[in-house]
């Protein structure tokens, strides 16, 4: 019990000083629980690349939670974000929040879980991301720079996520996840890990 609870306290720091996707289900965790997750994954867009997920999360009140995450990608910068997600009835549940992943972006998710057997829930919905990217704003002259500007633009990237969440122990499940990517920009995303809930 000391060995478990020293890891997920551990988990739960990382995840808070770090720089899933979803992760997730339909359902919030009750109030004053905990959840804390690692999952390892691939993102495929043309090329595979290996992360890690960090995942944190706390019950607010009944219906509400807030959850964490940070991924660690060698390529690319580091993925740090949050978001509230908020129940609607037992098993669905609308999700909103922000991100940092190379630029600015913000979350949000529908969700809806159906339990197939008491320990096993499957999950899926929509998810989608707004990225705020940096983009130059040329002259159209070429070799004169000098009137280029940096503008942001808006970036959606929309995604169906497929889960399939298994209780291993009465504290513990493993989830896995498939995050299929429905616009022209952003990346395929295939994860699984364990999640503890405290």
């Amino acid at each position: 019990m000391r060995k478990t609870l020293l890891l997920s306290t551990a988990l739960l720091i990382l995840s808070f000083i770090s720089y899933g996707q979803v992760f997730n289900t339909g359902q919030t965790l009750k109030p004053k629980k905990f959840s804390l997750g690692i999952e390892p994954s691939v993102l495929i867009n043309g090329s595979s690349e290996f992360m890690v997920f960090l995942h944190g999360g706390y019950g607010l009140k009944k219906g509400i939670d807030f959850s964490l995450k940070a991924g660690f990608l060698s390529a690319y910068d580091e993925y740090i974000g949050g978001d509230v997600e908020f129940a609607i009835g037992r098993y669905f549940s609308v999700m909103g929040g922000a991100h940092h992943f190379g630029n600015f972006g913000l979350d949000g998710a529908i969700l809806g879980t159906y339990p197939i057997r008491s320990d096993v829930h499957i999950s899926s919905g929509f998810d989608m991301d707004i990225n705020f990217v940096d983009a130059i704003d040329n002259n159209d002259t070429p070799n004169d720079t000098s009137d280029d500007k940096e503008t942001t633009e808006a970036q959606f990237i929309g995604w169906i996520p497929i889960s399939l969440e298994i209780e291993l122990k009465k504290n513990m499940s493993f989830i896995f996840e498939v995050e299929i990517n429905i616009t022209d920009d952003g990346y395929h995303f295939i994860g699984g890990g364990l999640n503890f809930y405290i």
